[in-house]
């Protein structure tokens, strides 16, 4: 019996073996090096190339221009700032012409990152070292059309990564770069005929290559794993731990994690949770301390009931490092279902606002005086823990003495308050009179006046590398005009 046994084994070994074999891709062809003697450069060989003149050229009325970068959001999407600017509109926010890259934000694709990584890192050289010129996909000088969002423009990126100023035959073309390393497929190039046929032989060949996309290859950056419970608490300890010894790696960073905590903000589709979470959960009288973290929940809606203040929620994601942002949770798009969900991965709502008033959940603003919130922010520490993504109110009356409304978005307005390091962002439409329909969207509507603010305690980087300080209200009853 042991022999007929062992002769079963060898058989199903055997079997399995064939069939591995059998079902293994096909790989005739030995897999090709990028830049061998059949490699193509189609971004440096003069290919494509930019038709329009941009120097002192409006992107506004005209369709091209040169700015610098404001912010790097993701493979495919970036915000400049217009080097000429005749109708005062400001930041550009650009959404690159003919490219699709995998997604790194609100949702996170294998390869997402890596898209991400390298249009960034094109971005910043060009940035400090070089030119960077955006034209829409257009043959002549003309106003260009926004897209269907109505804020963002379809845009095609132009670089140089060493040379200021660079003539229109040393600029080279990012959207198509990104083809060409394989991190973004073709999408939607019919504006623009004569470069059609380019990028889809760049992508072709990022095929025929199997770079990235195109690969059978799992990328160091991503992480398909199990989610893992965490406090709020443990990602602080860990961060200050990592702050303190620069050189040790955060655990949590890339990981999938399941963290609970309460709403204390929403604003530009970021959800901001806060706890209190003991030291001992056996004895309170060992005390505890406030937690924080914002969560990108992507661009579209998510339901009001995730959205609203003291509610005690659940929140699966991946945790990393943003540019902008710090350390934040991301990954979330599509799993803030509005009715009762049974997946172990979408949000789920464990107490309400009111029965969240009976725990030790409950929201608790903390409570600052100018001075003291303005020493905090003054540090210039962005991981100043003790009030991170934390309800915060200013205890005293605050006179506005400089307001900037965002022209390309109405809904975008900072206030400044004398020397206090700390400004507030407004992302909303909003109405100093609860009583009129008004909406006060012009700086004379702020300067000068006394406002209550209470909000979300933020920061974020800017492409300077500067700390800006903010505390976002919740909506118009979190600013209060104090009326003469």
């Amino acid at each position: 019996m042991k022999l007929k046994s062992l002769f079963l084994n060898l058989i199903c070994v055997g079997f399995i073996a064939f069939s591995a074999s059998s079902c293994k891709k096909s790989n005739s062809t030995k897999k090709r090096v990028k830049g061998d003697e059949n490699w193509v450069d189609y971004v440096h060989d003069g290919t494509v190339q930019l038709g329009l003149d941009y120097t002192g050229r409006d992107f506004y009325t005209e369709g091209v221009g040169q700015f610098t970068l404001k912010t790097a959001i993701d493979g495919d999407t970036a915000h400049f700032t217009p080097l000429v600017d005749k109708t005062s509109q400001g930041t550009m926010k650009a959404r690159f012409y003919g490219i699709d890259t995998p997604e790194s934000t609100g949702k996170v694709q294998m390869w997402g990152k890596d898209a991400s990584n390298f249009t960034k890192e094109k971005l910043y050289e060009a940035n400090e070292h070089g030119t960077i010129v955006v034209s829409s996909p257009q043959t002549v000088y003309a106003a260009p059309s926004p897209d269907s969002t109505g804020s963002r423009y379809v845009s095609l990126v132009w670089i140089n990564t060493e040379k200021k100023n660079a003539p229109l035959s040393e600029l080279y073309l990012l959207n198509l770069w990104i083809v060409q390393e394989g991190l973004s497929w073709v999408k939607n190039v019919q504006d623009m005929p004569q470069y059609a046929d380019t990028f889809y032989n760049a992508e072709q060949q990022a095929k025929d290559y199997q770079l990235c996309l195109f690969s059978d290859e799992i990328p160091e950056t991503w992480n398909g794993g199990e989610y893992q419970d965490t406090s709020l608490l443990d990602m602080k300890e860990e961060l200050k731990a990592c702050l303190a010894d620069p050189t040790r790696e955060n655990k949590f960073d890339n990981a999938r994690i399941r963290i609970q905590g309460t709403v204390s903000g929403f604003s530009n589709h970021i959800l901001y949770l806060q706890d209190y979470v003991l030291y001992d959960n056996d004895d309170p009288s060992k005390g505890g301390e406030y937690c924080g973290i914002n969560i990108f929940v992507g661009m579209q809606a998510i339901n009001q009931k995730y959205r609203t203040l003291n509610t005690f929620i659940q929140v699966c994601g991946l945790a990393q490092y943003t540019d902008n942002y710090g350390f934040q949770v991301t990954d979330t798009q599509g799993h803030f279902p509005p009715g009762t969900s049974t997946s172990e991965v979408d949000a789920k709502i464990i107490y309400t606002p009111a029965q969240n008033e009976e725990t030790e959940h409950n929201l608790v603003t903390m409570q600052y005086t100018a001075s003291e919130m303005s020493a905090i922010a003054s540090a210039n520490d962005p991981y100043d823990l003790r009030c991170l993504n934390c309800h915060v109110e200013i205890t005293e009356d605050l006179v506005c003495t400089k307001a900037f409304i965002n022209t390309s978005s109405a809904q975008e307005i900072t206030l400044t308050f004398g020397s206090n390091s700390f400004n507030c962002y407004i992302p909303f439409n909003y109405k100093g009179d609860p009583e009129s329909d008004d909406r006060w969207v012009k700086e004379s509507d702020f300067e000068g006046r006394t406002f209550r603010l209470k909000g979300v305690y933020v920061f974020h980087k800017t492409t300077t590398g500067k700390i800006k300080f903010q505390i976002i209200p919740n909506g118009s009853p979190d600013l209060v005009w104090v009326q003469d």
